[in-house]
């Protein structure tokens, strides 16, 4: 990014934009005869970024491949699309540069120059660019920008979260032709066909576009996946043998063929930091969450609805991932996985097969979960559970931030997961703000939490300040109330970052500095469990 360029603000984004989900005209098992030939399509080759990342100073900045667009490539090849990725941030993950006029910022990823001569290398005919967090959005126009530099005939595309929340203000940027809405592995291709001329434009769903004129246009979702099964060839009825699938089985395994998988393990900058395998995979083994957390977007973007992947599926994928690239472990990314618990104890059996150790360092949710999953997790190789507790106060829970968790079971169950030898991490969340008629967090309830996280028996623990992201209704609340600045830059919008403040209760500023105390304070008095695969930066948290 040039140093120079204006950066994104809170008040750039005006009002949230949600778009209605449709009724698909084109299904998952319609593809087979509706994608045109490969020769002679005129947007045959894509290109798909992964941004670079802008990030605090005291960051870990962590680094594993991205799955989003390894699963739309993935897409792509399977009816004959030429595809590369480029992860901006992987790539040139070793080189920082602070942002200008605020040094407590650094954005690391390649140079424009490099980027530029892989854009012209490839010389693709359609651009895609991840924007899944609003932080980096400024980061993903530039990517916009360097594309219509380089080859300004090729469409452009953007999709994720902070995409599918704010599709107007994106396509503000001239530089964009499309933002897709939600899922985005038949969104993309469906717009391929339909730039290609095999399918009409009132086909495509969950993509917001910009008229000849100018004006944008916001089409209505695809349902989820879920719904949309394979047809049979013959009857066009769902065959057995497909009905009995998981929902998400439809999607081929990502494309690690794309990704330089030795370049992340090299870099070695997991989720977990603390990890005892050096060659770590990612996977998801289902989508969305049926909690209604107000700090969170993924009961949005997922449509309140849990899809799960089939447990050979995803076994299958880490037999692969341990057969073709050596993995030694792997990380669970999903916002839950024993949301759906029978679910959870198949998976976790059909995991002892596998051989490999196994974490979940995103979190998982306490109030479903039991002694025998924990058993089970244990005797499959987890040597290491995140439990995600945000506040050790019953209140905070219930008022602000929306959790079902009682705190009284959650206490045992982190002592029964220490007395079966893991190692159990959690994660708080301070600096709630008042919302819907509720009083905000007060500090006493803050130290509240630093005392519940002693007492629980952690082995360790991540204290955040409270962040207003994209989509959530904490962000909603905190505009609407006025406690958060419209001239904050988007890239500020991070967990360790105070920039709620609400008059007479407390600072951002104070907020921040208080995650950041509890984290030294509570992490110093524990050896820890595992050796880091990477040193980190001793200011580092």
């Amino acid at each position: 990014m040039s140093n120079n360029q204006n950066l994104l603000t809170i008040g750039s984004l005006g009002s949230t934009e949600f778009a209605l989900r449709g009724k698909p005209a084109i299904r998952w098992g319609d593809m087979p005869r509706r994608v045109g030939k490969k020769s002679e399509r005129r947007y045959q080759k894509v290109l798909l970024l992964n941004p670079s990342a802008t990030l605090y100073r005291h960051d870990l900045p962590r680094c594993t491949y991205p799955l989003g667009i390894g699963y739309i490539a993935a897409v792509l090849e399977k009816y004959d699309y030429e595809v590369k990725i480029l992860d901006v941030f992987a790539e040139g993950y070793h080189n920082s540069q602070p942002i200008e006029g605020d040094s407590q910022f650094l954005r690391y990823g390649l140079a424009d120059d490099d980027v530029v001569k892989v854009m012209r290398a490839f010389a693709p005919d359609v651009v895609g660019v991840s924007s899944i967090f609003s932080n980096q959005a400024d980061n993903v126009h530039n990517l916009l920008r360097l594309a219509d530099l380089v080859v300004p005939e090729a469409p452009t595309a953007i999709g994720g979260a902070h995409a599918r929340y704010f599709p107007k203000a994106c396509l503000e940027d001239p530089n964009l032709d499309a933002v897709f809405l939600g899922e985005g592995e038949m969104t993309f291709l469906l717009w391929l066909e339909f730039l290609n001329g095999t399918v009409r434009e009132d086909e495509v769903h969950g993509v917001a576009l910009r008229d000849h004129d100018g004006k944008i246009r916001i089409k209505p979702e695809l349902p989820l996946i879920s719904s949309m099964r394979p047809e049979g060839p013959e009857t066009g009825k769902s065959s057995p043998m497909l009905s009995m699938a998981g929902e998400l089985d439809h999607i081929p395994f990502p494309a690690w063929h794309h990704f330089n998988m030795e370049k992340y393990f090299e870099i070695k900058a997991y989720q977990s930091p603390y990890t005892v395998g050096s060659r770590v995979g990612q996977l998801y083994t289902s989508r969305g969450c049926t909690a209604h957390c107000t700090f969170c977007t993924t009961t949005h973007f997922w449509g309140q609805k849990l899809r799960r992947r089939s447990v050979d599926n995803v076994v299958n994928e880490v037999l692969r991932l341990r057969d073709e690239y050596g993995i030694d472990e792997f990380h669970i990314q999903d916002d839950n996985i024993t949301n759906d618990m029978d679910h959870a104890r198949e998976l976790f059996r059909a995991f002892r097969d596998a051989g490999l150790p196994w974490a979940t360092p995103q979190g998982t949710a306490l109030w479903r979960m039991d002694e025998e999953l924990l058993d089970l997790m244990a005797e499959s190789g987890a040597y290491q559970v995140t439990f995600a507790i945000e506040s050790g106060v019953q209140r905070v829970l219930k008022d602000l931030i929306k959790k079902p968790l009682n705190l009284k079971r959650t206490s045992h169950l982190i002592k029964y997961a220490r007395g079966l030898g893991m190692h159990v991490h959690g994660f708080f969340i301070v600096g709630m703000p008042p919302m819907f008629g509720n009083n905000g967090e007060t500090i006493d309830e803050m130290q509240a939490s630093y005392e519940y996280a002693e007492e629980a028996g952690f082995s360790s623990a991540s204290f955040f300040a409270a962040s207003p992201i994209v989509g959530s209704e904490l962000l909603t609340e905190c505009i609407r109330q006025g406690f958060v600045d419209p001239q904050e830059s988007l890239y500020r919008m991070t967990y360790k970052q105070g920039i709620i403040n609400v008059p007479g209760l407390w600072g951002g500023e104070e907020i921040a500095e208080l995650a950041a105390k509890f984290n030294r304070d509570f992490n110093a008095k524990r050896e820890r469990a595992y050796t880091p695969q990477k040193q980190w930066n001793e200011e580092q948290y």
